[in-house]
């Protein structure tokens, strides 16, 4: 059975008081045959639900890799989570089993890559790969997950959504 459209669902151990995402005093290093590297020393911020966050920086500052980091999609090794925590609602998503975690990525927690061959598998269609998240996360069939990806595509005005 999948989850309401629309509705958003508190699991148990989180706070729907508490901010969305909670991110206090993240550490990332990166170890090396050359030594360490400190890519990300001390992030932190909060983001209430319904609120927009842009994180700004040159090319290089650990944007990414604190967005890997929240996400834990970090390459471990060489990337490490050495301090810190990352709370949504509530809930240190770094303190979670990896099983745990990953029920929240995709389906509360998402990134959208800014390099497009890192979002989009080139051999597959799109409407597959969009349904991929409601059958993954949403328990869908493959007919019903395709339905929604049509019906979302149409949405956003994608032409010939249904041959995509």
């Amino acid at each position: 059975m999948s989850k309401p459209q629309g509705k958003d669902v508190t699991v148990p151990g989180e706070d729907p008081t508490a901010p969305l995402l909670e991110v206090d005093d993240l550490h990332v290093e990166f170890r090396t045959r050359d030594g360490v590297a400190h890519a990300v020393n001390g992030v932190s911020y909060s983001l209430q639900a319904g609120k927009t966050l842009a994180v700004l920086g040159e090319s290089g500052s650990g944007k990414s890799v604190t967005a890997q980091a929240i996400m834990g999609i970090l390459d471990t090794p060489p990337g490490y989570v050495t301090g810190g925590e990352v709370r949504f609602r509530g809930r240190n998503l770094l303190a979670l089993p990896e099983r745990d975690r990953r029920s929240y990525r995709g389906e509360k927690i998402a990134m959208i890559f800014q390099d497009a061959l890192s979002s989009l598998n080139p051999v597959m269609t799109v409407g597959y790969q969009i349904g991929e998240m409601f059958r993954v996360h949403r328990g869908m069939g493959k007919k019903e997950a395709r339905e929604r990806a049509i019906e979302l595509m149409e949405r956003v005005r994608i032409p010939a959504a249904r041959e995509r």
